[in-house]
């Protein structure tokens, strides 16, 4: 071939954007020119399936049943006929449509048969026996591919469960669209052209790739190329055209992409370099804008679909995370979980995580994390044989500085999120990284450069899983989660097929492209990041609290759902403490394992990301969670009794004030604790002490049927009521002639203003004045002082229920004419009565008091100003907090209590890093000293909170309308206290905030029995160290719920969960009773309580510890059967 003399006909140079702009033409399915173009071809027949027939569930008491297919006698139901056009609703309900399906013979030889359903919502297909086959979702995945068990010309019966519901639920602006309908748009058999399917497929990456590869790249020049080659051979009258354009196509995507085998290749065979790993993932939330009832067919739904997919993708590999679904699917789809089962087998589909559910990790206390991974991880280890190794959390609001050490302790090294992409002020760093807690513990954390966790598996999402990649200087790989989620559905079959052709673009084309892989794990991927990093070591490191900048209102919304559980974390701590002693030391109590067990479930499914934050719309929280956790402290309630009841003797005692005890449980002393005895709900006690006790109680201020005594810990450990007589300090109330209010107890005095402002908190002892009188910006022009209530507009820019902005602080209103009287005077405890009108809607009442208290105490005591605050709150986007001025003036850094520790964060807003957490998270107290004094606030049941400069603000109600318009409307109560203290943070508040909430309620008739247990554990040594938890070993023959957990031993063991508070190295004594407990070896363990080394007890049953910083360890004492 020579090169032509002559030039007849100049040919032009091809203007790109006109050319690129012409590429979607030839597959838009719904333009003008779709009948000249490759979207005549993609069905080769298609036909309506007639006579449908329909059967609406009825309600159940008013609500949507969702009845299982194995609960329903198909042969008794009432079908109503429909067709295309017919309305599915109202929103929730459910709907089962019977299909007679007839195949015509002269397609059974074709390649692929589809199914085309779209009723406009979620869907699922069973075969006539019940088997689920796969989900429809109503836009996102229409069409099934007809298995090869089905493909018969005979007439066969096929069921489909419509949900009237949406992936996304049935909206969540204020509350779902009660009145949402589903339009049944088709209802077809399908004969799919599959060369036109897989020829769209091929022009649409390299249709990406003419659009996204950058100028000056001959890749996109040649991609862009190919398209117009294809788009000018096709000729809508010869379906040949089709096969003419694959071929072209193949100039860039290789002959390989309709197999795995595309897998098999790579652009340089000697480096055989993998850049993304691809691994298909369907996040469930377990509620969010749909209820825990939703979310179990959710689970079905998805993961049958991706089941089916492994059937006819083999290098697919899909990753499931949470426990309780997996639970939920044994239960109610056995069959789909043995399949779930057999793909495990073949790597393709893996349960991931360890935890329960993917959990908040800001609210839930350290022992709740703790149980997140022993129930989680027990779980998995019972069903498929292995721990996981990876914390799988792609969604959750922050990330509090104990992880690390909590994941290592559960035997977990590795860690994965995504969330941290969202910060809407500073851009996280790091995508591949070493996340170093607060004892010094690390785990490897990858971040997917994607910033997503649903990726569709488009061409952009595969480039920017490299190109958005923090530090590919130390590791230039990536993971990339594709599939739908949230609302669940999971990868589909399109997003296999661009996947394979975004591979086949990289073999042919070079590193334009990244290099993406399917078939390899997520245990693959982080093997090769410790390969290439020497073991991690050569990885950079974020040390400490990884805060998300964003949904910061979450640690408020939805007030009664972090009471709840915080009040349940208490029962069940409480519970398991009671139930221990009982069961080691009566061979008539039988441990309620069972039932403990169920309750921690419970607690931990209500800590899910969407759920204990507030983010779930109102269903999920009136109809499920609250009346689960109701009835979890019911329940808890009467279990405690119950095994307070064997710890009494469980018999007929002589009921008088001398062999009265209450029951603690906390392992120190208390004293000085004020407990209300109700006639209504402790009516034999009531009557006790209104026969006996002239001076021992008081009538208390807050009900006429209530007394009010005070309890310490006596010298022999048990819990005694205190005789007025040994007040030493008593607390009194006085109106001055001004107008002003004096609480005072001798030790320290507050003052508050006639509009019950508290213009001066001084501490007698100590000679120091608590309050700041500076007037400033936050705290007005008026009377300055604290427990001053503030209402901030509230807002955001987005996601109400999720978000509070910066700009709020600006914009405020002092609630500062309040209206105050005397509530009670007396030695126990004295308390003025503020009330606050905060509109012509709510407002809130105050009781400020300060008690009265013994001599000579060595136990911490409540030297404090309590607040017992009741709220009728009916505001709209309004942010109601409480704040205190101080007078501690230097301190740069603030201290907030985090699971089995504290986190430091600044006080300034220096750099935008510190700007950004202006609102953070913490627990039982927060607190703010500097060198020799310092002010700590407690509380009862609130989560949020802020210190900068001397200013600490607790927060207390929000108003967010969406997606829940009555979140939080209604009546509130709560607690905090201002608590001042000589030197900096010590022990005194992290057992005050411990009192302050683990109250002695609780009371029996004293047994030696009960005395001699509550004294058979202790820990003595340094104060810092604090033994939080008791409990029974999750293995012993009348505790364990798992069959591979069995043993024929009958002994018992009791668990012990002790954790350094304040952050330094510390020694201690652990003593045991031996003559209480008949012990036969003490280990130490993980927090899966897997023993480790056995501890040796010196000859008086002691055990001396040393922890670190933040340490928190685990103790298994084994007893003798």
């Amino acid at each position: 071939m020579s090169y032509d003399r002559y030039n007849y006909q100049p040919n032009f140079k091809p203007v790109d954007h006109l050319f690129d702009d012409r590429l979607r033409q030839f597959t838009n399915g719904g333009g003008e020119f779709s009948d000249l173009n490759l979207p005549k071809f993609y069905d080769a027949e298609r036909k309506g399936i007639p006579n449908l027939k329909s059967w609406r569930v009825p309600d159940v008491d008013g609500k949507t049943a969702r009845p299982l297919f194995r609960d329903i006698d198909f042969s008794t139901i009432d079908w109503e006929n429909i067709g295309p056009g017919y309305n599915f609703g109202p929103s929730w309900k459910s709907f089962w449509v019977k299909l007679e399906v007839e195949i015509p013979e002269s397609w059974l030889t074709h390649e692929i048969i589809e199914l085309d359903w779209d009723s406009s919502s979620e869907a699922l297909i069973y075969d006539q026996n019940g088997l689920p086959l796969q989900a429809f979702t109503g836009g996102e995945r229409n069409l099934f591919r007809i298995p090869h068990k089905y493909r018969t010309a005979d007439s066969q019966t096929f069921y489909i469960e419509v949900a009237c519901n949406g992936m996304f639920g049935n909206g969540a602006d204020g509350h779902p669209d009660p009145n949402r309908y589903f339009r049944l748009n088709h209802a077809d058999l399908v004969l799919p052209n599959m060369e036109a399917r897989r020829l769209y497929w091929d022009f649409w990456i390299l249709g990406d790739a003419a659009r996204e590869f950058p100028g000056g790249h001959w890749e996109k020049y040649q991609s862009a190329d190919i398209c117009t080659k294809i788009m000018d051979v096709f000729d809508p009258n010869d379906l040949e055209s089709v096969t003419k354009g694959r071929k072209l196509a193949q100039k860039l995507l290789g002959d390989k992409v309709d197999s795995e085998a595309v897998f098999d290749e790579f652009n340089n065979d000697k480096l055989k370099r993998i850049d993304v790993y691809g691994i298909g993932n369907c996040h469930i939330d377990t509620a969010w804008e749909w209820p825990f009832a939703e979310t179990k067919r959710k689970i079905v739904r998805s993961w049958t679909t991706q089941l089916k997919i492994a059937e006819e993708y083999p290098e697919y590999v899909f990753v499931a995370s949470q426990m309780q679904q997996f639970k939920w699917l044994k239960l109610y789809h056995p069959e789909i979980y043995t399949k779930v089962k057999e793909k495990y087998t073949t790597n393709q589909f893996l349960p991931i995580g360890g935890s329960w559910v993917e959990n908040d990790t800001n609210l839930p206390n350290g022992e709740s994390l703790i149980r997140q991974f022993l129930l989680g991880q027990r779980f998995q280890f019972n069903e498929f044989g292995f721990y996981s190794n990876i914390f799988w959390l792609p969604d959750t609001f922050g990330y509090s500085s104990q992880i690390p050490q909590i994941c290592q302790i559960v035997g977990i090294s590795r860690f994965l999120t995504q969330k941290l992409s969202w910060n809407n002020i500073n851009q996280f760093p790091l995508s591949t990284f070493n996340w170093k807690g607060l004892d010094g513990s690390q785990v490897l954390v990858h971040m997917p450069p994607a910033n997503t966790y649903t990726a569709g598996a488009h061409f952009g999402d595969v480039i920017r899983s490299q190109q958005q990649h923090k530090n590919l200087r130390d590791i230039p790989t990536g993971l990339l989660l594709f599939g739908h989620g949230d609302g669940g559905g999971g990868p589909t079959e399109e997003m296999l097929e661009k996947l394979r052709r975004c591979r086949g673009l990289a073999n042919q084309t070079g590193s334009l492209i990244p290099t993406v892989h399917v078939g390899k794990t997520v245990d693959d991927f982080y093997d090769e990041v410790l390969e290439k990093s020497n073991n991690g070591l050569d990885l950079p490191t974020w040390v400490g609290e990884m805060y998300l900048e964003y949904h910061r209102g979450t640690y408020t919304t939805q007030a009664r759902i972090k009471r709840y559980m915080r009040f349940g974390e208490i029962r069940l701590h409480d519970l398991e403490l009671v139930a221990t002693l009982a069961s080691v030391s009566s061979g008539k109590y039988k441990y309620p394992s069972k039932k403990i067990h169920d309750l921690w479930e419970d607690l931990c499914l209500c800590q899910f990301h969407d759920v204990v934050p507030g983010s779930c719309i109102g269903m999920v929280y009136y109809d499920e969670v609250y009346p689960m956790l109701e009835e979890l402290l019911h329940k808890a309630d009467k279990l405690i009794e119950d095994a307070l009841e064997v710890l009494s003797g469980g018999e007929a005692k002589t009921e008088t004030l001398d062999n009265l005890t209450f029951f603690n449980s906390l392992p120190w002393k208390r004293s000085n604790e004020l407990l209300e005895i109700s006639q209504a709900e402790q009516p034999k006690l009531y009557q006790l002490l209104n026969n006996e006790s002239s001076n021992i109680t008081v009538k208390s201020a807050s009900e006429d049927d209530t007394k009010l005594v005070s309890v310490s810990t006596s010298n022999d450990g048990v819990v005694k009521l205190n005789s007025l007589d040994d007040i030493k300090y008593p607390a009194s109330v006085k109106k001055t002639s001004s107008g002003q209010y004096i609480l005072s107890n001798d030790l320290i005095k507050a003052t508050i203003s006639s509009t019950g402002i508290i213009t001066s908190l001084y501490d007698i002892v100590n000679e120091r004045e608590i309050i700041a009188p500076e007037s400033t910006k936050q705290t007005g022009d008026g009377v300055v002082g604290g427990n001053q209530y503030i209402v901030f507009d509230d807002e955001p820019l987005n996601y109400s229920a999720w978000d509070t902005e910066l700009y709020s602080l600006n914009k405020f209103k002092l609630l500062s004419e309040g209206e105050v009287s005397i509530l009670s005077d007396n030695k126990l405890k004295s308390s003025i009565l503020v009330k606050n009108k905060i509109s012509d809607q709510s407002y809130i009442e105050t009781e400020i008091s300060i008690q009265g208290l013994l001599s000579n105490t060595e136990e911490v005591d409540f030297n404090f100003v309590k607040f017992k605050s009741f709220v009728r709150w009916h505001e709209k986007y309004k942010f109601l907090k409480v704040q205190f001025p101080t007078t501690i003036y230097s301190a740069s850094q603030a201290n907030y209590e985090t699971q089995f520790g504290v986190t430091q964060r600044p006080t300034h807003w220096n750099t935008t890093w510190e700007i950004a957490k202006f609102e953070v998270a913490h627990h039982k107290f927060m607190d703010l000293s500097e060198f020799g004094y310092g002010v700590s606030v407690l509380n009862n049941s609130k989560y949020g909170g802020a210190i900068h400069g001397n200013l600490i603000r607790l927060s207390l109600l929000r108003s967010a309308k969406s997606p829940d318009d009555q979140a939080d409307m209604g009546d509130h109560t709560f607690e905090y206290a201002l608590y001042p203290h000589k030197g900096y943070l010590g022990v005194d508040t992290v057992k005050l905030g411990w009192n302050f909430n683990y109250r002695i309620e609780k009371h029996l008739f004293n047994s030696s029995t009960f005395t001699a247990l509550s004294k058979a554990i202790t820990l003595e040594g340094s104060s810092n160290l604090i033994l939080s938890h008791i409990k029974r070993g999750e293995n012993d023959y009348d505790v364990n719920q798992y069959d591979c957990y069995k043993t024929t031993s009958k002994q018992k063991s009791i668990v012990l969960r002790i954790y350094e508070s304040l952050g330094g190295a510390s020694a201690g004594v652990l003593k045991l009773d031996s003559k209480v407990l008949n012990i036969d070896k003490v280990y130490k363990t993980n927090a899966l309580e897997e023993e480790g080394e056995e501890v040796k007890l010196n000859d008086k049953s002691e055990l001396a510890l040393k922890l670190k910083a933040f340490d928190i360890v685990t103790y298994k004492i084994v007893l003798k059967e």
